[in-house]
């Protein structure tokens, strides 16, 4: 297969710059990602690309956008989402206005992750000028990530994840870091009830396994009266191959042992999930692993990251998803910051691995 392209050239360093600059300086906490959201579909429409906003219930759009070569050939996923957590005490300066320093830009949401929209974008803007590839490339902008999955239903509703191949996540992991998977999450409500409620659940968290983490304790009574429920926030990771069904009902005989008990799952920001990962012989493992050599002149390593919404597209939707993005500290704290030069790298083996996957012959 014979590729051409109007101007391909590697993502430069000037034009990241600019563009993280401009993502950052737009506020897009959780559920104002409106004006974000606007400039993001303004800028792929100059491309030419297929572009729309998707309504997100209680926060801003999020977006879903498609670059088609062709009818045949694989499909693609570029995903990210649009918001950052609210600004928090200890920023030098406005945490809006970014500040250039010794190689890194300070701001909101630099790392997490404006400088993975910023590649992402110029990654599509490099490949909207390509001729020769087969099949095609979309975008998938979750709006209030950070706080709920509203913005995955939002666009798993549009139809936004169907027939997709295979998907990379520009969420940040660093250079050497290539996450094939993710481990599984789940945070339980374990609730005691009766005067000897406080007591049950201490002895409960004392007899906890070793990977139970107590989030939260807290009691509750009635006016002027001694405690009569309590309420214990547990959260567990799993590994490949546990179920949710099994660590609820090991956790459940736990607390019953313990009194009078009764157990839920929290389904807040992130609902419980099993851990997943994709086999090193995917075509999209093999390619990104091809454009590390080619831009950075070395092969990550792979590895499983905590969870996240890829659980989700992994799991519900059945997209292969791997997860790369840029370096980078502070991230939910103040003076966040990216690394420049580690973001304008990820952005070119965006732009690598979509032509090496799209390249590739379907079977």
């Amino acid at each position: 297969m014979r590729l051409r392209s109007i101007s391909l050239k590697e993502v430069g360093l000037k034009e990241f710059k600019a563009l993280l600059a401009k993502l950052i300086s737009i506020p897009s906490p959780s559920g104002s990602e409106s004006l974000l959201a606007h400039f993001i579909h303004g800028y792929l429409e100059g491309l030419g690309v297929q572009v729309r906003l998707v309504e997100t219930q209680g926060y801003g759009p999020s977006i879903t956008a498609a670059l088609n070569f062709s009818r045949k050939g694989k499909t693609l996923l570029f995903y990210g989402h649009l918001d950052t957590v609210e600004p928090s005490p200890g920023w030098r300066g406005n945490p809006y206005h970014p500040r250039f320093r010794e190689g890194k830009v300070y701001g909101l949401g630099a790392c997490d992750m404006k400088a993975g929209l910023a590649g992402l974008l110029l990654a599509i803007q490099r490949l909207s000028g390509m001729e020769g590839l087969e099949g095609s490339v979309r975008l998938a902008l979750t709006s209030g990530e950070e706080k709920s999955v509203k913005g995955f239903e939002a666009l798993k509703a549009s139809g936004a994840f169907r027939n997709v191949d295979a998907a990379i996540s520009a969420e940040p992991t660093g250079l050497r870091r290539l996450e094939t998977g993710k481990l599984g999450k789940a945070v339980f409500k374990v609730e005691f009830k009766g005067e000897n409620s406080p007591r049950e659940a201490s002895h409960f968290t004392l007899q906890l396994a070793e990977g139970f983490k107590v989030l939260a304790v807290e009691t509750f009574s009635t006016f002027n009266s001694k405690p009569d429920r309590c309420v214990v926030a547990v959260e567990r990771s799993l590994v490949l191959g546990e179920s949710l069904n099994k660590v609820f009902e090991e956790l459940e005989a736990l607390a019953l042992k313990a009194g009078r008990a009764r157990l839920s799952f929290f389904r807040e920001a992130l609902p419980p999930v099993e851990a997943y990962r994709v086999e090193a012989g995917n075509p999209l493992v093999k390619a990104l692993e091809e454009a590390c050599l080619k831009v950075l002149t070395f092969k990550p390593k792979l590895v499983m990251g905590e969870a996240g919404i890829e659980n989700l597209l992994a799991l519900n939707c059945g997209i292969p998803t791997l997860v790369y993005g840029a370096e980078g500290g502070g991230m939910h704290g103040a003076e966040e910051y990216v690394y420049l030069d580690s973001g304008v790298k990820a952005a070119n083996v965006y732009l690598e691995a979509a032509i090496k996957f799209l390249s590739f012959r379907s079977r």
